[in-house]
Order: structure tokens, then C-alpha cells, then sequence
């Protein structure tokens, strides 16, 4: 089955139409009433889709068609609509105020900042108004069956690859009851939709997010040993790798080998509801509607990506990065991470299954594994360089730029020399970008997303909770002396800039400025977000392996020479 036809099948007759494409969604996106395009699209209907939209049909018929003032539209929606409140406060049952981790913490700060974070568990979980399940149709959430964590700040609802750090973080936390129901959260989606979507709300649906699914699994089974509930999702986990299988592959040649490998492709037919006024008007500097639709699908896709925005995205007529939005040519790229990741996944599944006595799936999912780790080394391993590099589809070449991305084989082991040879070329691929500096000191208050200054989110000088644990955990996965010597630092200067900026503002932020320690990064479409849920993950996860060592200067030095 074709993708198109797919999703026309599976996904758009669930997108409820004043969810994602009429006139009252243009004309109160366009109008700028909400700061924020989110606000509108997260509100609850009061009457059936059909009766408000025919009756915004008769509004605008008595008003011969004219975009209604703000005060009308203002009133109309107040008269339809309500705030969503969707959502309730929830206790965890298997919260402890006193989890395990602080018992490897050396630091006293730290240990006290680790039942901080702990709490905060609390803070950002929820579960959906039994309304919710009553009444999908007055609602833009998805039901959930369980509790979950929430990212923080504007983000009220589950999201896939944010998901997987806050499993991690609250299995450190001793919450393995609440891990696997938010786990289970994720596989009902895959069982109603065939795949898991970006978020849990149904303007969400068109595109999906870096699979980590099976990397969740992976997790709670390594926290547990529960090979039973292992046992029981694999047909999901399945159905969730085949989609990506099935929807996202594309062929390419290079130095006239033909190859096949994932990339970002979803579809789109118009801007982001969500973020429908930024989508629409940069839109309008395209003439045609074909010009549009490929813009639309695009930017769709690079919020399938997790990375919204960067200029790792951006291609220039002249193949550059240097461009804006409106460059964007996601679909066009083969990324490292997307393609190491589903490296990881077909290699887990193949475990699995031969663990169970299916061998013949097995067998499927190891040559998965076995072709894309052939397609990682022969297309995006770059030995003179020392890294991986996205490649180009529209101009046959790498994109030879620095970002995080390029490295994050080292945490996937998605490589086949020896780890003390990838080891000691990635660390001089990091002094040669100066990421770190040549006597292997740290120059950053973490590893920065890119070394472009775009204004995008997704660049310099931003850095984001898990390229973090992408570089840090990669380079301590080679277990060679030096480069774990490394990521212990830079593990230890993220812990202090983390920190700094907790103890200062009561925050954690979902990205940070690596120019100042403890603040937060900026840019992108929206203000900075706190909570935060990926965030404290990654950090539980850096005391976990370093709290024994790690401690907070009260002298803000966040700099350490190796």
C-alpha cells in the first residue's frame, strides 16, 4: 500500500475537519487572537462539528464572507468552544519520595536536587478526563488509558520521542508501574492508528516522530528483566517498525549503487493546525499550489523529525545550509540519527523474536538490521572525517555540516570497526569542529545542537536534553578510557549547568544556552517551555552513571579541563 493511500485510509477520515482545514480554523489562526496558534486547536467543542460549522458557514454568509472582526470572532468562539481542561492532576501509585537514585549520588546538592526532580514527576503527571473517552468527538486529545507524564509548559499531552527519556527517568525513579503504562499509552496508538503519531492529539496524525518505541521497551525490560511483557507487545513493536518500513524508505543512488533508507516524508495538506498562521504566511512566498503543497509537506515533516527547526534542514540552491524556512527540504535528506535508530530497533526485534522461537521473523528483522548497518557504513561513515553525515538526495552529496545528529551511531553502535578506532576518530572529529578543545577540555555548557547561528531552535547556541544523551552515552558506549573520560566531563558540565539554573530560577528548561550556563536556549516558534520532562530524564541519567563522581562547584565554574 502506498503511503498516500495509507494514510487516506487509516488517518485523515479520523482529522476531524475543523481540526485541520476549513475557514473557522483560517480565519481564527489568521486573525492572531491567540499569541499562540496551539490555543485554538486544543480547545473543546460545545456542539457537534458539523452544527459549528455550519453555523460559521451562516456567519460569515450574513457577513458577505468578510473575515469577521476580532470581537465577532471572538464572541463566535466563545459561544462554540471551551477550554479543553482534558486533562486531571494525577498521583502515580507507585510514586516514592525517596527513590533509589539518590542512594549513588555522592554530592549532597545534587542528591537533594535528584528528590527535587523526583517530585516533579508529580508536578507533570496526569490522566484524561474520563470525557475524553465519552466524547472523542468534542475533543482534539486522543484518549489514553493510562497516566502519563506531560512534557511541560505549552505541551499538555503525550509526545513520542519525548516519552522515552521520561520512561527512563522514571524507571531511575523506581516507577516501573507508571514507565510501562505510559509505555502501553504508546502501543494503544500503534493498535488504533498503525504507527505511532508525533503527539496525542488528532491534528498529530498526519505525521509521526523518531521511533523510539522499541528503545522504550528495550528499557523497562533491561529496569525489570520482564521478558513476559516483552513477549506480549511484539506484535506491536512489529507493526511499528513496519510502518516505518513500509512508508518511509526511499531508493537513491550514489557512486551508482542503488540504496534504500528512511527519511522524514510526511504529508500534509496545508500548514500545521497547531501552527497554522506561521505555516500559512511564510506560504505565501510561493506562487504556485504545487509550490505550497511541497512547502506544506515539508514543514510536516520536519516536525516528524523532533528537530523544529534547523538549518540541517535547509538546502540551498547551491546544496549550503544558510537558508530560513522556507528552504526547508527535510524530505530530501537522509538523516544519521532516524536511519541508526531504526538500526537499533530491527536489531532488538531480531533478539527478541529469536529469543521467543521465531525464527523465520527473526531472520526478517536481522537482514533489516544487517542492510541498514551496510547502508550507515557505505552511505553516511565518513572515516576521513570522523563522524556520519546526512546525505543529500537532491545534490548526490553529504551535508559536511556539525550537528549532534552526526555522531549519534556512537549510541546506537550502529558501526562495524573496532570501538577504540571509532572512538579515537569521533574524538577528533569533535576538536576538529571545536566542540571540545584540542587537549580534550570542554568549551561549552553543552554540546551545542550545531555551530550555525540560524535563529532556529534546533542550532547554535542551543543545546537539548537528548543530543546530550546522544553524545554523552555514545561516547561512553565505545568503554574506551578516553572517550569516556570525556563524556564524564561533558556529563559533568550539563549536571552543573542544569543545575545553576534550578537552584536559580526553580525551573528545568526544555533546551538551553550553551554561552550561559543554567539559562535558557530561545529562538524557534514559541517561548521557552519548562517542566521538563525529557530534561529530567537525561539528568537522572547522568547521576545514575556519574553520581558517584559528579559534584556542583559553588564557584559556577561550568568549564572543567580534562
Amino acid at each position: 500500500m502506498k503511503q498516500e493511500d495509507y494514510l487516506n485510509n487509516n488517518v485523515y477520515h479520523i482529522i476531524r475537519q475543523i481540526y485541520s482545514s476549513n475557514q473557522l480554523l483560517h480565519d481564527v489562526q489568521i486573525s492572531r487572537i491567540y499569541p499562540d496558534s496551539k490555543t485554538f486547536v486544543d480547545k473543546k467543542l460545545r456542539y457537534s462539528e458539523s452544527e459549528i460549522l455550519d453555523k460559521y458557514y451562516k456567519f460569515k454568509q450574513a457577513n458577505k464572507n468578510l473575515v469577521p472582526t476580532s470581537s465577532a470572532l471572538r464572541q463566535f468562539i466563545d459561544e462554540n468552544f471551551e477550554d479543553g481542561n482534558e486533562l486531571e492532576e494525577w498521583t502515580p501509585t507507585d510514586f516514592t519520595v525517596t527513590p533509589s537514585i539518590v542512594n549513588k549520588i555522592r554530592d549532597q546538592d545534587y542528591k537533594q536536587w535528584a528528590y527535587s526532580l523526583n517530585s516533579i514527576w508529580k508536578t507533570l503527571a496526569r490522566k484524561t478526563k474520563i470525557d475524553v473517552k465519552t466524547h472523542p468527538d468534542n475533543y482534539s486529545l486522543i484518549w489514553m488509558p493510562n497516566g502519563f507524564v506531560i512534557p511541560g509548559g505549552r505541551f499538555r499531552e503525550l509526545y513520542y520521542w519525548d516519552t522515552y527519556w521520561i520512561v527512563k527517568g522514571l524507571l531511575l525513579c523506581d516507577m516501573r508501574n507508571t514507565a510501562r503504562g505510559i509505555i502501553d499509552n504508546v502501543i494503544s496508538m500503534v493498535n488504533r492508528f498503525g504507527f505511532v503519531p508525533n503527539g496525542s492529539r488528532i491534528y498529530y496524525l498526519n505525521r509521526t516522530q523518531p521511533p523510539m518505541l522499541i528503545l522504550m521497551v528495550l528499557a523497562y525490560y533491561q529496569a525489570t528483566n520482564d521478558f513476559d511483557y516483552v513477549k506480549s507487545v511484539l506484535t506491536d513493536l512489529g507493526s511499528e517498525l513496519n510502518f516505518w518500513l513500509k512508508n518511509r524508505m526511499f531508493s537513491f543512488q550514489k557512486d551508482g549503487k542503488t540504496y534504500k533508507m528512511a527519511r522524514y516524508n510526511a504529508l500534509s495538506k496545508g500548514p500545521r493546525p497547531e501552527s497554522y498562521r506561521e505555516d500559512y504566511e511564510l506560504a505565501q512566498t510561493f506562487c504556485t499550489k504545487e509550490e505550497k503543497a511541497v512547502f506544506y509537506g515539508n514543514i510536516v515533516s520536519t516536525a516528524e523529525s523532533g528537530w523544529d527547526f534547523s538549518s540541517r534542514w535547509f538546502i540551498m540552491s547551491n546544496g549550503s545550509n544558510c537558508g530560513d524556512l522556507v528552504n526547508n527540504s527535510t524530505s530530501k535528506i537522509i538523516p544519521v540519527d532516524l536511519n541508526s535508530i531504526l538500526h537499533a530497533n530491527a536489531s532488538t526485534l531480531s533478539v527478541w523474536y529469536n529469543r521467543v522461537g521465531h525464527i523465520d521473523v527473526a531472520g526478517k528483522y536481522g537482514a533489516v538490521a544487517c542492510e541498514l548497518l551496510k547502508c550507515i557504513n557505505e552511505v553516511l561513515w565518513r572515516p576521513d572525517r570522523g563522524a556520519w553525515f546526512d546525505w543529500d538526495t537532491a545534490n548526490h552529496k553529504h551535508r559536511e555540516y556539525f550537528y549532534v545528529s552526526n555522531i549519534v551511531p556512537l549510541w546506537t553502535e550502529s558501526y562495524s570497526a573496532p570501538k577504540d578506532t571509532i572512538a579515537n576518530v569521533v574524538l577528533g572529529y569533535l576538536k576538529d569542529q571545536n566542540v571540545i578543545e584540542s587537549n580534550y577540555g570542554i568549551k561549552y555548557n553543552g554540546t551545542p545542537t550545531s555551530m550555525y547561528s540560524s535563529t532556529q531552535q534546533w542550532d547554535y547556541p542551543n543545546a537539548w536534553p537528548p543530543l546530550q544523551a546522544f553524545v554523552v552515552q555514545g561516547l561512553d558506549r565505545t568503554r574506551q578510557k578516553l572517550a569516556q573520560r570525556v563524556a564524564a566531563t561533558m556529563a559533568e558540565v550539563w549536571l552543573r549547568s542544569n543545575y545553576k539554573g534550578f537552584t536559580e530560577k526553580s525551573f528545568m528548561y526544555e533546551k538551553y544556552d550553551v554561552l550561559a550556563s543554567g539559562e535558557t536556549g530561545g529562538g524557534g516558534e514559541y517561548i521557552p517551555q519548562t517542566g521538563f520532562g525529557w530534561t529530567n530524564g537525561v539528568v537522572l541519567e547522568f547521576l545514575d552513571r556519574w553520581g558517584d563522581v559528579a559534584s556542583y562547584k559553588s564557584d559556577d565554574t561550568c568549564i572543567k579541563k580534562t
